[in-house]
């Protein structure tokens, strides 16, 4: 019993260190796995949502926030102090 219990420590220690040293996903692959877990949240919140609507509503909400300078320069030099 001493014997597995050995074994299947250090198994996970060598999965453990294996795992750790994996190079992290592009952004791109986290962005659609965000988006997909989004999409899975609302649809399943409402479910007369559409998948199109639910689409809709995830990229939006995950779009970085546009500032006011890139829209508009100058707007943003008339507001500030």
């Amino acid at each position: 019993m001493k014997v597995f219990l050995k074994a299947a420590a250090l198994s996970s220690l060598i999965l453990g260190a294996h795992t750790a040293g994996a190079q992290p996903e592009s952004a791109a692959i986290i962005a659609k796995h965000q988006l997909i877990e989004c999409m899975t949240k609302r649809m399943s919140a409402n479910r007369t949502l559409s998948y199109n609507d639910a689409m809709r509503a995830c990229k939006e909400r995950l779009q970085a926030p546009k500032e006011v300078a890139s829209i508009n320069p100058a707007a943003a030099e008339t507001k500030a102090p």
